[in-house]
């Protein structure tokens, strides 16, 4: 009886712990995100394509943010929502996952083309490029995110909760490898190229406004690997036991058990992503200001602008002096 006891005290701790640190997330990461969402809207007249990816990124963000309440309510109690809802509530999930890697890979991107080919950047941006790259982004985070709608959610039956079921192991071997690939292996392959591809050129620059701004968008990208490894590290264990079930049923059983335990670390590193990508741009002010004021964000976005058109103009110069020496 004192053991039984004993267990479901340590089931509610864990329980109040988990709600907790979600709440936090969600606190921090609402006022953050709506934060940077309304400075560039009310306080950045001219938005350059890093701030508008930013934007969007801080959009993405605050969105999943939204759908934290409802995870945390079914955590405490259980799954009141119904079927239909949690359907609706994982889409949302899958869709600003692979929007926020899409968003940060497009930065990257964008700071590659910028730095080593200014004026091909200069022409795509002016004939509104950058619209179209956010359009991209967006369709493809909805399309990507439907295979998970394909199949009905169902609850348990003693404690009702928001599940993803599906039809058969092959079926779920087959999300976990999509996701895996699409949502993080790939983009983050092209994020490690684009940026050691412009760490190389930004070092023969003196400009000190390139490494601030380089800096944020690379913090923003290892922030994102740091927070969405483990959740793609559980699903290769949970990959890895699926596949050791007929030839190791003790091995697939461990690595499931780990799988399980492991949910809600994963889950809580996932959406902290999502928060601290404005502290990282409350922190990157702090080199511009002793201390935290709202105009010190906006005088960042404002120095990224800054930094797209020193690229240019470095460029333009450097062109400029090695005609001059040619002709001379």
């Amino acid at each position: 009886m004192e053991r039984s006891n004993s267990t479901l005290s340590s089931v509610a701790v864990h329980q109040a712990l988990i709600c907790v640190v979600f709440t936090l997330i969600f606190l921090v990461g609402m006022l953050g995100n709506a934060l940077v969402i309304w400075i560039i809207l009310c306080n950045v007249k001219q938005r350059f394509p890093t701030v508008m990816l930013i934007l969007n990124l801080a959009a993405a963000d605050f969105t999943l943010l939204i759908t934290l309440p409802f995870w945390i309510y079914s955590f405490a109690t259980s799954w009141v929502f119904g079927a239909p809802f949690c359907m609706f509530l994982l889409y949302v999930a899958h869709c600003t996952m692979f929007a926020s890697v899409f968003f940060i890979a497009a930065m990257s991107i964008e700071r590659f083309v910028a730095v080593l080919y200014p004026f091909t950047a200069q022409n795509w941006w002016r004939r509104g490029a950058i619209g179209r790259v956010i359009i991209a982004v967006w369709v493809s985070a909805f399309l990507l995110a439907v295979p998970v709608i394909t199949k009905q959610k169902t609850t348990h039956a003693k404690r009702p909760n928001c599940l993803q079921l599906h039809a058969s192991y092959r079926q779920q071997k087959g999300l976990i490898i999509f996701e895996t690939l699409g949502g993080f292996i790939i983009p983050f392959l092209i994020l490690s190229v684009c940026n050691a591809l412009i760490s190389k050129r930004i070092k023969q620059m003196t400009f000190q406004s390139k490494n601030k701004s380089a800096k944020v968008i690379r913090n923003v990208m290892v922030v994102f690997a740091v927070c969405w490894l483990p959740y793609h590290i559980r699903n290769l264990l949970t990959l890895s036991s699926m596949w050791t079930r007929t030839s190791s049923p003790e091995i697939s059983k461990m690595l499931l058990n780990i799988s399980e335990r492991l949910d809600n670390f994963v889950g809580a590193m996932a959406t902290t992503n999502s928060c601290i990508n404005p502290i990282l741009y409350v922190f990157a002010t702090r080199r511009f200001q002793n201390r935290f004021k709202t105009s010190g964000i906006a005088k960042l976005f404002q120095q990224l602008n800054i930094y797209f058109m020193d690229k240019c103009s470095d460029e333009s110069n450097s062109v400029r002096d090695n005609s001059q020496k040619s002709i001379s």
